[in-house]
């Protein structure tokens, strides 16, 4: 595909396209990375007819709305699932205690941080369902997470447009 193919339809179908992508991202179906994912939609973005700042909000809709459906999911089925492979998979056994003590020592604020470090922020609305986080206290921090990584890696593509 071309890239003026490409432009055309990033304008033409940008903020419906990307709050579908940034929400199937949230729930771990997209199988491409946040970080290429993003950085490619701030390129386009700065080739396209639509502020940066537009794009920001629906990509951060998007991944909200993701991790809210996620975080329901896991709150409903996560619990049988951790069981499941706590005791049926051994290896697994230290990464979820691992998971289980910093949910237990820090609560919320691991949403926040794991939401900017790639491949955890993948499993952070798993862990904050399985371990009961406060809808409201899980909402907040998740927020601040996915503004911080979603801002940044816009900028970087969005600037590395810019330089070519």
């Amino acid at each position: 595909m071309v890239t003026s193919q490409i432009l055309s339809y990033f304008n033409e179908y940008g903020p419906l396209l990307i709050f579908a992508i940034m929400f199937l991202e949230a729930l771990n179906l997209t199988g491409i990375p946040s970080y290429l994912i993003l950085a490619t939609i701030g390129y386009l973005t700065k080739q396209s007819s639509f502020h940066l700042l537009t794009i920001f909000f629906t990509t951060f809709i998007g991944s909200v709305c993701g991790c809210l459906l996620y975080y329901l999911i896991a709150l409903k089925f996560g619990r049988p699932m951790y069981d499941y492979f706590y005791y049926k998979f051994p290896p697994t056994q230290k990464g979820l205690n691992k998971a289980k003590q910093l949910s237990e020592r820090y609560g919320a604020i691991t949403c926040l941080i794991g939401r900017t470090i790639p491949t955890v922020r993948t499993f952070v609305s798993l862990m904050a369902g399985v371990f009961q986080v406060p809808f409201q206290s899980y909402l907040w921090f998740s927020m601040g997470g996915i503004a911080i990584w979603n801002l940044l890696l816009l900028l970087l593509g969005y600037i590395v447009s810019c330089s070519l």
